[in-house]
């Protein structure tokens, strides 16, 4: 059972639903947890931060030190002969968990960040459904919104196949289809990306009906603001998806949009999906009421 909290009605988001015990000396006493689900967002962001600086740091001890390479008649080393610069052209931070043992040790330290955003995106639709209920977000769109949780669910789930699928794999025989190592590899990293994008439109979509500001924007101006960041966040993932397919369609690996116009759409990403979300969760702690979540057993336990 979901309600939400605040210190004043005004700063309240969504309605309050009574809370629903039962009477009498035997009444079970219920479990009430308090959660801040924008804090949930931002304790996952800085799960990722925490996973990729973690990343960094043992690639930098126990990987870069020992790789070489020869290309084009030139020793290279390190950085200069990941699998991702000879497929992509240019690195990013992938490139720190592509190799052992820092796949391995950074696949231990990532959970943080997956079950923590697992579980914000579970309760944000909960906040949702509740708007829904009490006559705050449009309930004719609760098939989507419902739709939408499920295939980001998923899509977030398997971008764990990063740490399974390695880059220095062999292929996958599947009958007669065989999927190179790091095309299965980059299934993750788009899997994440357009997960991403639907935790920004839900985001986006629901911010309409709230009407609320963010930081010193009145709620028009953030309104038009949130579009502009969804239009550009989709637009930019549907580039880097069309860049990199390119790349494993053509026979001779050369991409529809060069390498070097696609190292900005890259970081430009980044910026977007993984550093101004950070700015939204401490707006939404800063302006959202707590969600309440009463546990109580149908049954006494004898």
């Amino acid at each position: 059972q979901f309600s939400p909290v605040s210190k004043s009605k005004e700063k309240m988001s969504y309605q309050a639903v009574p809370l629903g015990t039962a009477d009498g000396p035997k009444a079970p006493k219920p479990t009430i947890l308090t959660i801040q689900v924008e804090k949930l967002r931002l304790i996952s962001y800085f799960g990722f931060w925490g996973f990729v600086a973690f990343s960094v740091i043992v690639s930098k001890i126990t990987v870069f030190p020992y790789m070489s390479c020869v290309i084009d008649g030139v020793d290279k080393f390190g950085a200069d002969c990941t699998d991702l610069k000879r497929v992509f052209g240019f690195n990013n931070i992938c490139i720190n968990w592509d190799y052992a043992p820092s796949v391995q040790l950074t696949g231990m330290v990532y959970p943080i960040f997956e079950y923590s955003f697992l579980l914000y995106i579970l309760l944000d639709y909960c906040q949702i459904k509740n708007d829904m209920l009490n006559g705050i977000f449009p309930a004719q769109k609760a098939k989507l919104m419902k739709t939408m949780f499920w295939i980001k669910v998923v899509l977030v789930a398997w971008f764990r196949m990063i740490f399974i699928c390695k880059v220095t794999d062999g292929p996958i025989i599947i009958g007669a289809l065989e999927i190179p190592a790091v095309v299965a590899h980059t299934l993750g990293f788009w899997g994440l990306q357009w997960g991403l994008v639907l935790v920004a439109f839900e985001n986006v979509l629901y911010l309409t009906y709230r009407k609320q500001g963010m930081w010193c924007f009145s709620p028009e101006s953030t309104v038009k603001l949130a579009y502009l960041y969804l239009t550009l966040l989709a637009s930019l993932t549907a580039l880097k998806f069309i860049w990199s397919a390119s790349i494993f369609a053509s026979e001779t690996s050369t991409p529809i949009i060069p390498n070097s116009v696609a190292r900005y759409f890259d970081r430009g990403w980044m910026i977007l999906a993984a550093v101004c979300p950070i700015f939204f969760a401490l707006n939404g702690m800063k302006k959202d009421p707590p969600m309440v979540i009463t546990i109580v057993n149908a049954d006494v336990r004898k």
